[in-house]
């Protein structure tokens, strides 16, 4: 995340020093904060489940499913 504040922001007081301004340092340096914080997010997701709660497998029509389905047999569920 400081690499992000420090390129974005680098670049800001690049374009400061070109256009003689005092705006785009902190423009830069929130902007590389906040692409940092995506990123890392989109890296990583969302926390997985507490251990605590058991999982359950379903399909992609939200029926139960998988190998481990003691009711699904080749010949049927008797």
């Amino acid at each position: 995340m400081i690499s992000g504040m420090a390129v974005w922001g680098g670049a800001g007081w690049l374009l400061d020093r070109w256009l003689d301004t005092r705006v785009f340092v902190p423009v830069g340096i929130i902007l590389g904060m906040a692409a940092a914080i995506y990123l890392v997010v989109a890296r990583y997701g969302a926390a997985p489940p507490p251990s605590g709660e058991p999982r359950t497998r379903t399909t992609p029509g939200g029926r139960p499913g998988g190998p481990s389905d003691p009711s699904r047999t080749q010949k049927g569920p008797w």
